[in-house]
């Protein structure tokens, strides 16, 4: 988890460098989701030797694999476990409801067992299974909702919006003033990127950043289908 956080801050830092005013706005989702303080937030980001216990915990660990994050910590977990931490990270049970249904006394036992260091008799494990199968699709839809309210898009934020461009702007001078060229070129200039492999080699960082721009990358790849559908098909 530190890890994630650390290159969480690195992208905060990047797209709002210390001092910048909308740098507290952007950490808002993650404290809403996480039930904290901006400045806690901060903390984690940039001090993540002061990481979150309890339900906090488990909450952040949703929240950094909501945003593309391989979080080892969960990783480790039966999936049992970690379907059951989804749970509680998404607002579908909450941690008095669970140590109650698995007879617990202390909700640090609860913890203990949802970090790993215990492990769940085949009862508890059950009722793991019969909590989390029960609540399936409820969250689903939970996931799913948090996706659009808190997924963080670092992209998105340092793209300054494009002037509607005027009639004159819009077509290039020269050749034959379509302005279809232009696209043609683009084009052609990204092939050359990807045939002398600037995507090959990808590190875990870059993954979660091409997902931070998944949605304009599916748009692109559903316009070439289409374009590529049209060049193969008899005329």
């Amino acid at each position: 988890m530190a890890e994630c956080l650390k290159h969480m801050g690195g992208r905060f830092l990047e797209v709002y460098p210390k001092g910048n005013k909308r740098a507290a706005e952007a950490k808002r989702p993650m404290a809403k989701f996480c039930g904290v303080s901006v400045d806690t937030v901060t903390g984690w980001l940039y001090r993540n030797d002061h990481l979150p216990r309890g339900e906090q915990y488990i909450r952040l660990m949703c929240f950094l694999e909501l945003n593309g994050y391989k979080v080892i910590e969960a990783e480790r977990l039966q999936q049992k476990l970690h379907n059951f931490i989804r749970l509680i990270g998404f607002g579908l049970i909450s941690v008095t409801e669970a140590v109650e249904i698995l007879g617990y006394n202390d909700p640090s036992v609860l913890f203990a067992l949802l970090r790993g260091d215990r492990g769940a008799s085949d009862e508890v494990g059950q009722k793991l299974w019969d909590m989390w199968r029960a609540r399936k699709d409820q969250l689903d839809e939970a996931v799913e909702k948090a996706s659009e309210e808190f997924r963080l898009n670092f992209s998105k934020a340092i793209v300054s919006p494009r002037p509607t461009p005027t009639t004159e702007e819009s077509i290039p001078s020269g050749g034959n003033n379509c302005p279809k060229d232009g696209v043609v070129d683009i084009m052609q200039g990204l092939l050359r990127l990807l045939d002398s492999g600037a995507l090959s080699n990808l590190t875990d960082a870059d993954w979660v950043t091409l997902r931070n721009s998944s949605g304009m990358i599916l748009r692109l790849s559903s316009h070439l289908s289409t374009i590529s559908a049209k060049l193969v098909s008899p005329s």
